[in-house]
């Protein structure tokens, strides 16, 4: 499924941080949770792969292949020895330490078909993990003899689309209810290019923490917040992975920039929750309704990651049967009930979770058309100096390989997937003329998707509109 591929592209990276976007002349105005799930680490299967490449990139990528036989455990100084310091400049030795306990986990069965290093600085496997088939490609530097780029993306297993129409016929095949728009950003309105039923409210998972990170940022810019503040963890905040911050002990103190990083780039549900409680259930609701929601109803509740949680795994059939009878206002009574008073669960009920749960009921919803206006709406805010980090914090995970980055001088990006559910969003400015888009996918289903054409259609879409191609 395609949650686990959107957690390991965090490990993509470019050897120089993100540029400054390009300023609009005229600025635009007007966001599951088991998106990035990260399983214990497993150690993976001992096959005997083919033989690696005599050369400098494949020495770099037999040893990266070790440390994930072993779970991606690596201290700090190995990382450093191996890693160039460009790369760990954007991803820090702690945020690599848990990708590669990440990548290890979901990477543990697979089955390596084909191993190649075309030169000294360039080496890539083929593979094929169970939850779809892959590529991993790595370079790095002749001078320092370190890795300065890591890709992970999944194997298409098809020709990519040569034509707008194309891409189009391959994403309405994915899923009963398929939608896509392609939007350039023109004097504050998403204008669309490529449209496919983008007006339908669908199911968005963890795409919905951009309305977080937009309610955060208006906050800031009320002056209520501050990048700098920092938030003591309470233990009742705790969710369920994807991320990190669960594993961090109560009392740890996080930035309010800490945790927006965490919860966009590694989908971090604790993190989001946090950001939840921090600006307010209804914060989080008037920014969503500001950014011109076609069908804000359909949030309000707007849920935590640990309320969907309960509602999806826990509790009983005949309290959630209840809930679902609820009015808006009895359901906040409810879920101020629940807040920290009930445990989520063991994490063998999360992991047996594999096929859709109330998926056109207890979500939070949104359109292509919605998330278009949303990162607009981002867009927008971040032309202000107090809340200019908010693509800076988009931008941490691009969702793209650095190849195909390299088309754009801005990529942000969020993704999200439940059983049933798979969303992808980038905001992008075009390299070649500096005109800014927004590209979003969203699938619902009866039952899993298959990961390699899911993100594989959402990349054609992209690696079309940096050429122009309609």
């Amino acid at each position: 499924m395609i949650r686990w591929f959107l957690g390991l592209l965090l490990l993509g990276c470019h050897a120089a941080p993100p540029p400054s976007p390009t300023r609009l002349a005229a600025p635009p105005t007007t966001a599951p949770t088991r998106a990035l799930a990260t399983p214990p680490p497993t150690r993976l299967a001992a096959a005997t792969p083919p033989a690696l490449p005599a050369t400098a990139a494949g020495r770099e990528l037999t040893w990266l292949l070790g440390v994930l036989q072993h779970g991606g455990h690596a201290d700090a100084a190995e990382l450093v020895a191996h890693f160039d310091a460009t790369f760990l400049a954007n991803r820090p030795v702690d945020r690599l330490t848990a990708a590669l306990g990440a990548l290890a986990a979901h990477l543990a069965a697979m089955a390596i078909d084909q191993i190649e290093s075309s030169d000294e600085t360039h080496a890539t496997l083929r593979g094929a993990a169970p939850e779809g088939r892959f590529t991993m490609a790595l370079r790095i530097d002749p001078a320092t003899g370190r890795i300065v780029d890591l890709d992970i993306a999944p194997d298409p297993r098809a020709a990519p689309a040569a034509t707008m129409a194309e891409a189009v016929a391959a994403i309405r095949a994915l899923a009963p209810r398929a939608q896509l728009l392609v939007a350039e950003l023109d004097r504050g309105a998403c204008k669309p290019r490529v449209w496919l039923d983008a007006d339908a409210e669908l199911a968005i998972a963890s795409a919905f923490k951009l309305y977080v990170l937009l309610g955060l940022g208006d906050r800031i810019a009320a002056g209520k917040a501050s990048w700098s503040d920092a938030i003591a963890l309470r233990d009742e905040w705790k969710s369920l992975p994807s991320g990190v911050t669960q594993e961090d002990p109560p009392g740890t103190r996080l930035t309010v920039r800490t945790l927006a990083e965490r919860m966009i780039s590694i989908s971090d549900n604790t993190a989001a929750d946090i950001l939840l409680y921090t600006v307010g259930r209804r914060g989080v609701e008037a920014a969503l309704r500001a950014s011109h929601h076609a069908a804000p109803a359909l949030d309000a509740p707007f849920l935590a990651t640990r309320e969907l949680f309960w509602l999806k795994m826990v509790a009983p059939a005949a309290e959630v049967a209840r809930y679902l009878e609820l009015g808006e206002g009895p359901r906040r009574s409810y879920l101020d009930r629940i807040r920290g008073k009930r445990p989520l669960g063991a994490q063998a009920q999360f992991d047996a979770w594999t096929t859709p749960r109330y998926v056109d009921r207890i979500e939070w919803f949104a359109s292509s058309a919605d998330l278009c206006r949303v990162m607009s709406a981002l867009w927008s805010r971040a032309q202000a100096p107090a809340t200019a980090a908010l693509l800076d914090v988009l931008a941490v995970n691009p969702g793209l390989s650095a190849a195909q980055a390299r088309a754009w001088s801005y990529v942000g990006f969020k993704g999200g997937s439940e059983p049933g559910v798979a969303n992808t969003t980038w905001l992008l400015q075009r390299r070649a003329d500096q005109r800014w888009f927004v590209v979003t996918v969203g699938l619902n289903g009866p039952g899993a998707f298959d990961e390699g054409a899911v993100i594989g259609a959402a990349h054609a879409v992209i690696e079309l509109l940096a050429r122009d191609v309609h």
